[in-house]
């Protein structure tokens, strides 16, 4: 649905980047560029917001997640060259969120589609600002484990869409059934 907005495409948290080569198998006949960000040292410290909903590891506590899911960014990269998508398209953001959108030089200007899977609060909602600068009508943004695992994901979201949409409707939202996932579909409307 997208492939035909202008802009890039952007992936906020690879881990091993199996998402990454399914979304990269979807560009090949496009000349869109994919962005990886990921900090390949795992998930931040949780935040206030961040509750335990699901504990997928069994580790007991939010906290005991710090640090987990950690993964190369050689594998992903292994990964995008094992489906033969071109290098010369993809551009990894490597480090935690906020100081990659601080420094890094080389940010998409627009973006058509985003696929949002960090997991806790606070890097999902400073994702959506940022996407909220860099998207046009029609972008989709797609947030994974949306009231699953930590409610930080679905505070997230509902925040940032209030915020959007007080004073005219900016963005749609769409949760789909559970029995699929558990996923926000963001679509810019205006």
């Amino acid at each position: 649905r997208c492939r035909g907005i202008p802009g890039d495409v952007c992936e906020f948290g690879v881990a091993q980047g199996e998402t990454s080569a399914l979304i990269a198998n979807e560009l090949r006949s496009t000349s869109k560029v994919l962005h990886l960000f990921d900090s390949f040292e795992g998930l931040p410290r949780p935040t206030d917001k961040d509750q335990l909903k699901d504990d997928i590891f069994s580790l007991g506590s939010i906290e005991a997640y710090a640090g987990t899911m950690a993964c190369s960014e050689e594998l992903v990269r292994a990964r995008l060259r094992a489906i033969s998508f071109p290098e010369r398209r993809v551009v990894v953001h490597a480090g935690f969120i906020e100081r990659v959108l601080e420094r890094d030089t080389s940010l998409p200007s627009t973006v058509s589609f985003a696929y949002v899977d960090f997991d806790f609060h606070a890097p999902i909602k400073r994702a959506l600002e940022f996407l909220h600068t860099t998207t046009s009508r029609g972008a989709i943004v797609i947030v994974d484990d949306y009231d699953f695992f930590s409610t930080g994901a679905k505070a997230a979201v509902d925040e940032f869409l209030a915020e959007k949409n007080a004073a005219a409707p900016i963005y749609e939202c769409v949760v789909p059934d559970r029995r699929h996932g558990h996923f926000a579909v963001v679509t810019r409307v205006s």
